[in-house]
């Protein structure tokens, strides 16, 4: 009789386990990354809905999304914060839960990253500068040492994760046809992409998306996209979810 409990408990944790291996696989987890972008601050310095938002709701909509945080976005964060909160093995609670980072993103299946602005904007505020003023040379050994950084946490980040992993570009918020200003964002982009085939993350560019479609930046006191913006972003990042990722669930 135990032996027959025993064998009968036995094919109920399998048929449990495999119910659940199937429900799993065929699900999103989902981790965005980085700084003020990654969390969603609007135009006016608010977090609201951002890209990531969109995105989740998205995956949820279409019954895909299993697990969504964006804890380890934060306003101000440059590429050194993000590394060493990987490291560091920060945590976050998410429904009641506690969860490392390094947990997160070993089952992480899908990672957005907005990292870098930060660390050029402390050494340039392109709102309030003339960009006439700009030294070109000086910016060039700014971005190059920010890519460095940048090489560096992708690094790390490709040792704890084997997921899709996005990588969001930059935007050009001074709306001047300055081509000095356009020589250096085209330098950043291409060091950014540069860095990304490196570790076979995916880079997406906004600088065309934003140039066409001003209005995306309401604010021209606040480098940060409204609403519009952010939904437009998170449609881009769902289309190369849809051609790549999701064909595979």
């Amino acid at each position: 009789m135990k032996l027959k409990k025993l064998i009968f408990c036995g094919v109920m944790c399998l048929i449990i386990y495999l119910i659940y291996q199937a429900t799993t696989q065929n699900q999103v987890t989902y981790l965005s990354l980085g700084d003020s972008l990654a969390l969603g601050e609007n135009a006016y310095g608010e977090v609201q809905y951002g890209y990531s938002d969109y995105v989740a709701s998205y995956l949820e909509r279409n019954q895909l999304l299993g697990f969504y945080s964006k804890a380890f976005a934060k306003s101000g964060a440059r590429v050194k914060d993000l590394e060493e909160a990987i490291l560091e093995n920060e945590s976050c609670i998410v429904d009641k839960k506690q969860y490392g980072l390094k947990e997160l993103l070993r089952q992480a299946n899908f990672v957005t990253v907005s990292i870098g602005a930060n660390d050029l904007l402390s050494q340039l505020t392109l709102n309030n500068v003339d960009v006439s003023l700009i030294d070109e040379d000086e910016m060039v050994k700014i971005i190059d040492e920010m890519l460095k950084s940048l090489n560096q946490l992708f690094k790390i980040l490709k040792k704890y994760t084997h997921g899709k992993v996005i990588v969001l570009g930059y935007y050009n918020p001074v709306h001047d046809e300055n081509a000095k200003v356009n020589r250096l964002f085209s330098y950043l982009e291409k060091g950014y992409q540069e860095v990304c085939k490196k570790y076979d993350f995916t880079y997406l560019s906004f600088l065309q998306l934003f140039e066409v479609h001003q209005e995306y930046l309401p604010n021209p006191f606040n480098l940060h996209p409204g609403s519009q913006g952010y939904s437009a972003m998170a449609n881009q990042i769902i289309e190369e979810l849809e051609r790549t990722l999701l064909k595979k669930l």
